[in-house]
């Protein structure tokens, strides 16, 4: 769950700022990039663990309701679901504080089962948690399932919140398409420029589809054997940037994997999904495929 606290700027260390107003909105970065497919026509499920907490009962209510098979997601007694506090300001800018509760990262390997990806196409991954994460993905490896496996914080978050390094690296082993963003590049190599960063990181792990770096402003670069692709970002007065890192992964995937585009269209689509996120308010959009492709066709980058 995101609490979003909106205001007109960042305040600097120890000045202050007004709260304009506050919404309690469910998000979380995995299932807002579900609710991202499922507005595209994707079937998309969940598996995660939550508390019986007000947050957990509103995330649940609000799964459904965005079009997400929840039948996977385990609901514990008693449990303090993760939530955020969001501070957004008017020029798109937003800071993030994680109450990571005592559900989501106490989902154990010894949960996961072969039966949880009987009708699944794709796996996606964040690794929150680590070691379910990866006992999925060895699953996906048995059954020629692709995954997709996205970084989303740098090593240091994910060590803080109990995801070793070594886990991050197996996992890499693991997926097809590597997905993250110019600090986690950084964070992975000790590499400041993120396209040196990724050729690095690449030789190491050449995935089968290659390593995406979300550049925010600066757009998008996808690298594999055959080269780079770049996506440049979209012209548009940000109004909210929350969500939208896992509004372009799923435009991504919906792009290249269900609709079977090529790099740079994916890349193109993904960007334009992200932008029309930036341009509504709370973590999830609110757009289908056609609004997508008439946004595309009236803009420029």
């Amino acid at each position: 769950m995101d609490v979003v606290l909106q205001c007109d700027s960042l305040p600097e260390a120890d000045q202050f700022e007004i709260i304009r107003n506050e919404q309690v909105l469910p998000g979380g970065s995995c299932a807002n990039m579900l609710v991202t497919l499922a507005r595209l026509g994707v079937n998309a499920r969940q598996v995660a663990k939550i508390g019986d907490d007000s947050f957990g009962r509103i995330f649940r209510d609000g799964l459904i309701k965005d079009g997400i098979d929840d039948s996977l997601l385990i609901t514990v007694p008693n449990g303090k679901t993760m939530h955020t506090y969001i501070f957004a300001a008017n020029n798109g800018e937003h800071t993030i504080f994680a109450n990571m509760g005592d559900c989501l990262m106490n989902l154990q390997a010894e949960e996961i089962t072969p039966y949880m990806l009987e009708g699944v196409d794709l796996f996606y991954t964040d690794m929150f948690p680590a070691k379910p994460a990866i006992a999925m993905a060895r699953l996906c490896a048995e059954r020629n399932i692709p995954v997709v496996f996205c970084l989303k914080c740098p090593t240091d978050i994910m060590n803080k919140i109990g995801v070793e390094t070594e886990e991050l690296f197996e996992m890499l082993s693991l997926a097809e398409l590597f997905v993250s963003g110019r600090d986690g590049y950084h964070s992975l190599t000790s590499i400041p420029d993120y396209e040196e960063a990724m050729n690095i990181l690449y030789q190491k792990y050449p995935v089968k589809k290659g390593m995406i770096c979300t550049a925010g402003d600066c757009g998008a670069v996808w690298l594999d054997k055959d080269g780079k692709v770049t996506a440049q970002p979209y012209r548009i007065v940000p109004v909210d940037t929350t969500g939208a890192g896992d509004c372009f992964l799923g435009g991504l995937i919906y792009s290249y994997y269900v609709n079977g585009q090529t790099r740079q269209q994916s890349m193109d689509f993904a960007s334009a999904t992200a932008a029309i996120k930036c341009t509504q308010s709370g973590p999830r959009i609110k757009a289908n495929v056609e609004m997508i492709n008439e946004f595309m066709a009236g803009r420029t980058k």
